[in-house]
């Protein structure tokens, strides 16, 4: 006997341990695709939650011992100093507190190292315990073994990892697995014990695992065949590049090169920057000012960049600066590497790049990073401040060509240049729409309407590419009428030129996705590839250059200076006397105020609006907190009831308090697993629970309670006598 039970003790180690090398396979590849150091803890976490998954440990003692061991792990990986000094372990919970937080914000990049290391061991900690349900409760392991192929596939395809070997061990374990499981299954469903389940094992396992090894031997060692298709992996990523895997389908992002414009897109949420915004704003990169017929090129060669410092004041401004707005500060985190620095309207200075300086390229209106030696540099975060810009609408509507700054030949033709075979009636169609409107502003104001008054539709997937000797910009205002940002700006500063105006296509990003408040002044804004943009800048001599967005269901939140009504001024001019006003009634209280002398419903909601939107994740957590002890006691509730009850029934003084008392005792028997079944009398079950608790208490009980049913209602000296009957009887329960 003792032989056979060592020798089915061995085929069970040896299933767990094929278990366990499975599961190994899952982290040998982190440490080339990704900065993890040190694996070993790892592993010794799934080789001693597996252990005592094989040993049937009981859960509670099996937890704590998992999670002592994580928390050793921890200290010897990231904190210094002896384990013993309880020090380090205040650091771990304000490091899991804080990071708590970002993960309810969605912040993955600020994740600290100890709270991912954190999870991955609570990730292994469900997969040993998965594991350990495939191999000793449903005895297979199929699915895992699936898993762990297509794993291990995809990441030697697409990653440095070299997985031919690891292939060959994942196909030997996992097909000797496979079968000790089939044959436990067997022996299980047929009943066989003893020296029949052992011979069974053996002549199983033997030709299983001899087959297995010839068959590695022979595939490994044999020539291999040419592969039939080709390799489809450049395909793939060129695809995901957006360079063309589908022909004309290109994938959207910021691209340098715009000179072929047209073509589908497919969607690509890749975070390229978060921003940290006091509003919503678009974010500038660069700007084009030839249109070609087919897209956007630069007229003039890039001149010499001027450099300036970080913090320096920026050596360029395209729009009227308005000192009396305030200076705001915004910081934008790169996640996806770029040389250029987005920035918003209105922007003064960079901070950042302390190492290195910044340039600013002229002609196309672009801030580059670059290192010490002169040479581009991606920043991982900078800080921009700014003044929002506001636009006069005097100033706009008193432009013409007659102001100095359209005397500059070179400056008009370069920004009202259209090539010679742009089609005529595209030129018609722009005077058409502003046949009806004396000054520029409103000219360029009807040509930013007439997109959305004519339901033109927005659409990145059904827009053709012009053919050779098509227009882009003929082809979608007369033929499609549909299309993205792209198709929306060049149509609307073509047709702006052609009225004589200077215009010109600007590139870079929407505000982004809103993540959450930061506090009652910044909120996190996620701008992904998804939020490249263009958009359309108008030249007013007086104003300079002025942002408008065709793009239907786009707005790019420009501030206008409604100072129509305003008289100039003049220093000559002598200043007209004030007229005596008529003194103003005095206005009334409204009720809140009047009520509550200063109080105001609407202040105190904003008073609330802000406490929930700077600590909205601290209430969630509170909340769940609270989820979860309501769970926890509703789960439990039968060992904590029973005190209430006695309590409760303690302070009952009422005649019909000994009736709902008895009641109240059944049920809570019923809890512990002494139910009453149906058909079963009073008396029945009052012996069957004196008999299992060994006492006459539950008898006596119910003689009372019976009495208590035919009209004999029992005083307050019955009531005594029967409670410490009733209280013995309901605290057995409790254990």
């Amino acid at each position: 006997m003792k032989g056979k039970a060592s020798s089915n003790r061995f085929y069970s180690i040896l299933i767990y341990l094929f278990g366990f090398l499975l599961l190994w396979e899952w982290l040998k590849p982190l440490k080339v695709v990704t900065d993890t150091g040190d694996l070993s803890y790892f592993i010794m976490f799934i080789l001693l939650a597996l252990t005592l998954s094989y040993f049937r440990v009981h859960f509670l003692l099996s937890g704590t011992v998992k999670a002592v061991f994580i928390l050793v792990a921890l200290h010897a990986l990231y904190f210094q100093g002896s384990l013993l000094e309880l020090a380090w372990l205040g650091e771990f919970v304000k490091d899991v507190w804080r990071n708590l937080g970002l993960t309810l914000g969605r912040d993955w990049s600020g994740l600290s190292f100890v709270y991912r290391s954190l999870l991955f061991f609570i990730l292994l900690w469900l997969m040993t315990y998965l594991i350990h349900y495939w191999l000793s409760v449903r005895k297979a392991i199929l699915l895992f073994y699936i898993m762990t192929v297509t794993y291990i596939s995809v990441i030697d395809t697409f990653t440095e990892y070299e997985g031919d070997s690891a292939i060959i061990r994942v196909v030997v374990f996992g097909f000797l697995l496979m079968g000790l499981l089939a044959l436990e299954r067997l022996i299980q469903g047929e009943k066989l014990n003893g020296l029949a389940a052992n011979m069974n094992r053996h002549r199983w396992i033997v030709p299983l695992t001899v087959m297995l090894g010839v068959s590695s031997i022979v595939a490994f060692a044999a020539p291999k065949a040419d592969p039939l298709w080709p390799d489809p992996v450049p395909y793939i990523q060129s695809f995901a590049e957006g360079s063309g895997g589908l022909s004309g389908v290109n994938k959207l992002g910021y691209d340098t090169d715009d000179s072929q414009l047209g073509g589908p897109f497919i969607g690509d949420p890749t975070v390229v920057f978060t921003s940290e915004v006091t509003r919503e704003h678009y974010w500038r990169i660069e700007t084009k000012d030839m249109y070609t017929g087919k897209g956007w090129e630069q007229s003039l060669d890039e001149e010499d960049g001027v450099p300036f410092a970080s913090g320096e004041e920026l050596p360029f401004s395209f729009t009227a600066e308005d000192e009396e707005r305030d200076l705001e500060t915004e910081n934008v985190k790169i996640e996806k590497g770029y040389s250029h620095v987005v920035y918003p309207y209105g922007v003064e200075n960079v901070i950042g790049n302390e190492k290195g300086n910044f340039e600013f390229l002229p002609v196309k209106e672009k801030i580059r990073s670059l290192d010490e030696k002169g040479e581009p540099v991606n920043l991982s975060e900078y800080a921009l401040t700014y003044r929002q810009p506001s636009y006069s609408q005097k100033g706009m509507r008193a432009a013409n060509e007659g102001q100095e700054a359209m005397q500059v030949p070179e400056f008009v033709e370069r920004y009202t240049q259209i090539p010679a075979s742009t089609p005529q009636r595209v030129k018609d169609l722009a005077a058409e729409i502003t046949q009806d409107k004396k000054d520029w502003y409103d000219k360029v104001r009807a040509i930013e309407g007439y997109f959305e008054k004519e339901a033109f539709v927005y659409d990145q997937f059904d827009v053709p590419v012009p053919e050779e000797d098509q227009d882009y910009v003929d082809q979608f205002l007369f033929e499609t009428q549909r299309g993205y940002c792209d198709n929306y700006s060049t149509s609307m500063v073509v047709m702006v030129r052609s009225l004589g105006i200077p215009a010109r296509w600007v590139k870079g990003y929407t505000e982004g996705e809103y993540r959450r408040q930061i506090d009652s002044q910044y909120k996190l804004y996620e701008v992904s590839n998804n939020n490249a943009h263009s958009w359309v800048e108008v030249f007013f001599p007086e104003v300079g250059w002025v942002p408008f967005e065709p793009t239907v269901g786009f707005s790019n939140n420009i501030a206008y200076e409604y100072d129509l009504d305003v008289p100039d001024t003049d220093e000559d001019q002598a200043p007209i006397p004030e007229k005596e006003e008529t003194p103003k009634k005095p206005l009334e209280p409204t009720e809140d105020e009047a009520a509550g002398g200063g109080f105001s419903f609407k202040d105190l909601w904003e008073t609330i609006k802000t406490f929930f939107a700077e600590n909205w994740g601290k209430i969630l957590i509170g909340f769940l907190l609270l989820v979860l002890a309501a769970v926890l006691a509703y789960i439990f509730r039968r060992r904590w009831l029973p005190y209430y009850l006695i309590i409760y029934y303690r302070r009952r003084k009422s005649e019909d308090v000994y009736s709902e008392a008895y009641i109240s005792l059944v049920k809570q028997l019923g809890r512990y697993g002494l139910k009453m079944q149906d058909g079963q009398t009073l008396r029945g079950y009052s012996r069957y629970i004196d008999t299992f608790f060994g006492t006459y208490e539950m008898t006596s009980l119910t003689n009372r309670y019976e009495r208590t049913l035919y009209g004999h209602k029992p005083d307050q000296e019955d009531w005594m006598k029967m409670r410490e009957l009733w209280e013995n009887l309901i605290k057995k329960t409790t254990g």
